[in-house]
């Protein structure tokens, strides 16, 4: 039977068959309130096991106010990584552009903005891409969405609740965003609990970083979400590039991956031929990062 616990309300699975008694006590083993059950006249205390519960899940925007820094490549990769983990894995292309979606054959599909006009429902718009990992494609129409929505009240909360019907169906999901900070940034942010911001090896990156952090602290306000940076295309022949990263730790020190993105040739050639890095070469030294940056962060 299902007991609840008084104190901290956590459910338990309890098999009272071996009991026999109809008033007992047990002790929660989260809170460790000793609390009755009306089963028993004898008042025996009753070490209790936890209730399954569902697993955690994590919804992850990939955002920084830069382009060209990787944010498409790393929602791919690091979710191939995870769906081949044994994770399910849900993609959104957020990005109006719909580069996600033309990398995983999925162009002129039924999106996002289809769904706020309510012509389909999200599930039907869900595409099974390869094993454990689904896409919900983005299309050109969703350049028209800022514009219809952006005057409506709580326009930055349309992407969480419009998420609340599938993300049971989920454990993980990875949000591709564009470089803008109107209605496409604000919404993946608020319906995410965790962000990862790509970052190239260059001055202008470290920008795009320090306003994607400015903004996450002002959401912060209401909405509570970690982080953390991400070196991507990153050439260690490179002078500048090294200074930059020197610097990256320096100031983001305990808020960035121990993982980095090295510059991969064969990162670009997955892309032509519309595969994931680890389905393409998985002995590649990107697809190996990759599957490092999936184990790190399943330990944040």
């Amino acid at each position: 039977m299902i007991i609840i616990c008084d104190k901290c309300q956590t459910k338990f699975q309890l098999d009272v068959s071996s009991i026999g008694k109809t008033l007992f006590k047990v002790r929660c083993s989260k809170c460790k309130h000793i609390f009755s059950v009306d089963i028993s006249p004898k008042e025996e205390v009753y070490e209790l096991t936890r209730h399954n519960e569902a697993p955690i899940r994590r919804i992850i925007a990939i955002c920084n106010q830069k382009g060209g820094v990787a944010k498409t490549s790393t929602c791919l990769n690091l979710g191939a990584s995870l769906s081949l983990a044994g994770k399910r894995v849900l993609l959104i292309d957020f990005d109006v552009q719909a580069n996600l979606s033309m990398i995983l054959g999925q162009t002129n599909q039924p999106s996002f903005y289809e769904v706020m006009q309510k012509e389909i429902e999200i599930l039907k718009t869900i595409k099974n891409v390869r094993p454990n990992l689904w896409l919900l494609p983005s299309n050109a129409k969703m350049s028209l969405l800022a514009r219809q929505c952006l005057q409506q009240k709580d326009f930055g909360l349309f992407l969480r609740n419009t998420l609340e019907p599938v993300k049971q169906h989920f454990d993980t999901i990875i949000i591709d965003t564009p470089p803008s900070i109107k209605f496409f940034t604000p919404n993946a942010l608020m319906a995410a609990d965790f962000v990862i911001i790509p970052t190239q090896g260059e001055f202008l990156s470290m920008n795009g970083v320090l306003q994607t952090e400015n903004i996450i602290k002002v959401l912060a306000k209401s909405h509570t979400l970690d982080y953390r940076v991400l070196l991507t295309m990153y050439d260690e022949r490179n002078t500048a590039a090294k200074m930059v990263f020197s610097k990256l730790k320096d100031k983001y020190k305990g808020k960035i991956f121990s993982t980095v993105i090295n510059l991969d040739f064969k990162l670009q050639e997955s892309q032509i031929i519309n595969e994931p890095i680890i389905y393409y070469d998985e002995k590649s030294i990107s697809a190996i990062q990759y599957k490092a940056l999936a184990k790190e962060l399943e330990t944040i």
